[in-house]
């Protein structure tokens, strides 16, 4: 193996390891009860919404001639997952929290879905 495969891999093993932590993340936030849980609405929707942009870009970035495909497969079942969790956890949320970082995360999934949007159409585009 040549040092660009060597990089190549390597990237590729970040992304999708970044894929299933922050689908583990938004599975670990599903109880009501607990100091990590999700606090409003727009934190479901920012962190399913960033779990989609990472499962995206490893889709793109990663040459699965090189990488197991059955990585793929676990990054799909995990965001399945964690978007299945979310719609169920979706309901019991309160449609905006009260609390002082309130504002921030509904700018930072609005921002995360204007970008997750941006890749999906460049990758419609010109795939």
């Amino acid at each position: 193996m040549s040092v660009v495969d060597v990089l190549t891999y390597a990237g590729a093993a970040f992304l999708n390891g970044i894929c299933v932590l922050s689908a583990a993340d938004v599975l670990l936030r599903v109880r009501d009860r607990g100091r990590f849980r999700f606090a409003d609405r727009w934190d479901v929707l920012n962190r399913t919404a960033n779990t989609l942009f990472f499962l995206v870009l490893s889709l793109l970035l990663t040459t699965w001639a090189l990488f197991p495909v059955a990585v793929w497969y676990l990054d799909v079942a995990m965001t399945a997952g964690a978007a299945a969790a979310a719609v169920l956890r979706w309901p019991g949320l309160p449609a905006r929290a009260d609390d002082a970082g309130a504002a921030s995360r509904r700018h930072s999934a609005i921002g995360t879905l204007a970008l997750l949007a941006g890749v999906l159409a460049v990758f419609l585009l010109f795939a």
